[in-house]
């Protein structure tokens, strides 16, 4: 996406997805944060979602987020994660691999950042 001498930008992948349970889970003080379930019943705007953990907003709680993981299911072209104010019954590290190929108002997307 975005590079300079700084920094590197992308999609997040399936790597910083867990890495950023594993962080929130080390340094939040929640060691179930892994399996976390939605608190929301609509969409938020993000850092409204009551979600905030290590300043990493809503990884469970609004929307499912696209993915670099590839998915090994041809019909679709990549892995969502996270949890979602429409299913409650997913949850932070849940991945989704199925709803991508829809329009919705519940999918977003998330950017990862590389400090050189």
């Amino acid at each position: 996406m975005y590079s300079s001498n700084y920094f590197e930008s992308d999609l997040v992948n399936s790597y910083m997805w867990d890495t950023a349970i594993v962080f929130i889970q080390n340094y939040s003080g929640n060691r179930n944060y892994a399996k976390k379930k939605s608190v929301n019943s609509s969409l938020k705007s993000t850092g409204k979602a009551g979600d905030k953990v290590c300043n990493i907003h809503d990884m469970a709680s609004n929307c499912w987020e696209w993915s670099t993981e590839h998915n090994a299911d041809t019909s679709y072209f990549c892995i969502g994660r996270g949890g979602c104010y429409a299913e409650e019954s997913y949850y932070s590290t849940t991945r989704v691999t199925s709803i991508l190929s829809v329009s919705v108002d519940y999918v977003s997307f998330r950017i990862g950042l590389y400090i050189k």
